[in-house]
């Protein structure tokens, strides 16, 4: 096998097949949840076989919002379509059944960011946003008091954050909607319609 013919090409090969087994870009840590699930315990380890993925044309790393997501290339694809079946096929379906079982939390993670900086004063500087195709399309920035409240306001994030987007849109449109109904109104009285 000229392209993964020792230990470390066999990881390479794992972290291609985690990919194609998503159907979706995943991000680093995402990557070494599945890679330690499947004993490749090393973060660093993986990184490392990352950063030679994208240097061979394999994987691309795409910029979203506040981090990065990993592709496979169409020469990953080659790759995998010439060396996939030299995994084997216990370690496949450990993977396939891994990224299976987790793929509705990856795609999730993935849309849902939270970014909490602590402050001088004890505070957080916390963002919290939803984010589709790599950009925020709801972004709510605010400073919290204290870890506590940080933590409470990230667990509320996570658990409600799809209900907290349409509420928030749903009282805005409201509001214009209003407006355009009390126009609409004031025209009609003022044509005695």
């Amino acid at each position: 096998m000229a392209f993964f013919s020792n230990g470390e090409d066999k990881l390479k090969l794992m972290i291609l097949f985690t990919l194609e087994c998503a159907e979706m870009p995943l991000s680093r840590e995402q990557i070494a949840t599945v890679m330690s699930e499947n004993g490749v315990e090393n973060y660093f380890d993986v990184c490392e076989h990352i950063i030679d993925l994208e240097a061979n044309g394999c994987i691309a790393s795409v910029p979203t919002f506040k981090m990065q997501m990993i592709v496979m290339t169409p020469r990953g694809e080659e790759i995998m379509n010439l060396f996939g079946k030299n995994l084997p096929k216990s370690l496949r379906e450990s993977i396939e059944g891994f990224v299976g079982s987790n793929k509705d939390e990856f795609r999730r993670e993935n849309t849902s960011r939270i970014i909490a900086t602590p402050l001088p004063d004890g505070g957080f500087d916390a963002t919290f946003a939803l984010v589709e195709n790599g950009d925020a399309i709801f972004e709510i920035r605010i400073k919290l008091p204290n870890a506590e409240y940080t933590r409470l306001a990230e667990k509320n994030w996570e658990a409600q954050n799809q209900k907290i987007y349409i509420d928030t849109l749903l009282a805005l449109v409201k509001t214009y909607q209003n407006a355009q109904n009390s126009d609409a109104a004031e025209t009609c009285a003022q044509n005695n319609i």
